[in-house]
Order: C-alpha cells, then sequence, then structure tokens
C-alpha cells in the first residue's frame, strides 16, 4: 500500500487537473518517516510547482529531513568535506557510478540519509587511501 499511495500522489503531482489525491490514503497507508515525506513532498509541490502558495513563510518536516534532493545530497557532501557539486553529481549518475535514488517523485531523485551518509562514509575513506 506503501508504493501505491505514493504512486497516486506521483499521478496528482504529474496531472493535478485530472488525476485525484485523498489525504484519507497517507492517514491510512503511511506513518513515521513516510508520512513526514509524502507531506514534505506536498508542501513542496504546493510551494514550487504551483502559484497557489505566493509567500511561503512556514516550514514542515525540515529538522528531521531523512530524504535529500541531489542539491542537498550535494551539500551534504561538501559539508563533509568533500568536493562533489551537483554537476558531478549529474555526470557520475549517467554513468552509473552514483548511489542509485532510493525513490522518485514526479521524476525528482530522492536519497534516504542512510544512503547518503553511507556514500560519504566510502568517499572519505578512499580519501585516505
Amino acid at each position: 500500500e506503501l508504493e501505491k499511495t505514493f504512486l497516486q500522489l506521483a499521478r496528482f503531482f504529474e496531472k493535478p487537473n485530472e488525476e485525484a489525491f485523498s489525504l484519507q490514503l497517507l492517514y491510512q497507508h503511511l506513518e513515521d518517516e513516510w508520512l513526514e515525506f509524502a507531506l514534505q513532498l506536498i508542501v513542496e509541490f504546493f510551494r514550487n510547482e504551483t502559484y497557489l502558495i505566493k509567500n511561503p513563510n512556514f516550514s514542515i518536516i525540515r529538522d528531521s529531513q531523512d530524504y535529500y534532493t541531489q542539491s542537498d545530497f550535494a551539500r551534504y557532501l561538501e559539508d563533509k568535506g568533500i568536493h562533489f557539486p551537483q554537476n558531478k553529481i549529474a555526470v557520475y549518475r549517467k554513468r552509473g557510478k552514483f548511489p542509485k535514488e532510493d525513490l522518485v517523485v514526479s521524476g525528482t531523485p530522492y536519497w534516504s540519509k542512510y544512503t547518503v551518509e553511507s556514500f560519504a562514509k566510502h568517499l572519505l575513506e578512499q580519501q585516505k587511501k
């Protein structure tokens, strides 16, 4: 049911005038980090993909974010002292030399916190050699 819920949400994001999405699906099928992630996606969709929120002034689920966009991933690596800009990530992804995304929603890849931390650890170990 988890995958079906996210699939329906993705369909809504892709065609909001044609596809419906019921919040009841979130209530019935998601919990913990999956529910937080879905809520964050909904906020980001309305904030960035529509013109319905003209001046966003609140943020939810920012402190406990467990999924990273490509930009977030690049920032995390930079914060760890690893020079891996976003364009380099894009090239490495195309070559298959970057961790596969854990989730793709409406064409946007996301990596779990575990994947991001594991990859950073791997790169830091390689730098020591």
